[in-house]
């Protein structure tokens, strides 16, 4: 598959919201009410915005695109809930029929290179337990920082953190 990777911008947030929608559509473990819910609003998150505001650091996304679809994207920031690490990542999604075509690693390459070259060298990003997509990070170098492992709930968050992002920006494969 031909695809490209470029920056996003808050004009991009449309397809952002679709995206993520049609991913949490498509997660069958997640009760519900989840799956239906609403998606962030991307625009002002990347802006830093109300009620992103909070915390204003810098954010960015990378979208993969082919033509002027948008096939998924992955978003991140300069901070983190947990000590010792420095970025977050927001969200990694790909459209369900574009999985498993390397997408979502060239999303997370592109990420790694920009949070690296930011000065920044470790990361954290939540997923759900019951998310099929956890082996994903776990075979990108990442371990468990924090979960509620023990409940029954495929809907409960589990963060991993990425200890060295450089050798994410390094490789791809």
């Amino acid at each position: 598959m031909d695809y490209r990777i470029r920056q996003g911008s808050p004009t991009d947030a449309p397809s952002l919201m679709h995206i993520e929608h049609a991913c949490r559509v498509a997660a069958g473990y997640l009760p519900e009410e989840m799956r239906f819910a609403r998606p962030r609003l991307w625009r002002p998150w990347l802006q830093c915005n109300p009620p992103f505001n909070r915390n204003p650091s810098v954010r960015r996304i990378y979208v993969a695109f082919q033509h002027t679809d948008i096939l998924g994207f992955v978003a991140a920031a300069h901070d983190s809930l947990y000590g010792g690490y420095d970025s977050h990542i927001h969200g990694l999604y790909v459209l369900p029929r574009y999985r498993r075509q390397r997408i979502g690693f060239a999303l997370l390459h592109f990420m790694a290179v920009w949070l690296d070259n930011e000065g920044l060298s470790r990361a954290t990003v939540d997923t759900f337990a019951g998310d099929p997509t956890r082996q994903f990070f776990h075979r990108r170098g990442a371990f468990v920082i924090s979960t509620s492992e023990g409940t029954p709930d495929p809907a409960s968050i589990i963060t991993y953190g990425f200890p060295d992002l450089r050798q994410l920006a390094v490789t791809i494969s």
